[in-house]
């Protein structure tokens, strides 16, 4: 059935550029030199990017820094946070912690909230639900 209709839409388009072509040379003004021009666009959209920010460095230790936690909120991520923030401090009895919890929908609205965790923040970790 499926072959059946891939040859049909074939024929149909084999059939319409006979009809294309046939139409354009029955219409010796449209052939003529000169007279036809055709014009190509580009089809894709033009790309505006910010301009490239170096990486920060890895922090050499955690002992004695802040570690922001970004959440998104997405089910999952509150579930390792327990975890992740326990095991941290047994490694590094000196982080200390802040957890944002900004909804992954919002990022565009909580442009300060974002500020705020980056200036409190030595170092982030985001938990990504899902």
């Amino acid at each position: 059935m499926q072959r059946h209709g891939i040859k049909l839409f074939l024929t149909v388009l084999i059939a319409a550029c006979f009809v294309i072509v046939s139409a354009f040379s029955l219409c010796p003004d449209a052939n003529a030199a000169g007279q036809v021009e055709l014009k190509v666009l580009e089809p894709r959209a033009e790309l505006l990017s910010a301009p490239a920010a170096p990486i920060n460095t890895r922090l050499k230790t955690l002992e004695g820094k802040k570690i922001g936690i970004l959440n998104n909120t997405k089910p999952g991520a509150d579930s390792f946070q327990p975890y992740l923030m326990q095991v941290l401090k047994e490694a590094y009895p000196t982080v200390e912690f802040k957890v944002w919890n900004i909804s992954y929908n919002d990022y565009p609205n909580k442009a300060n909230e974002l500020k705020e965790l980056a200036a409190w923040s030595d170092g982030v970790i985001g938990l990504l639900g899902d």
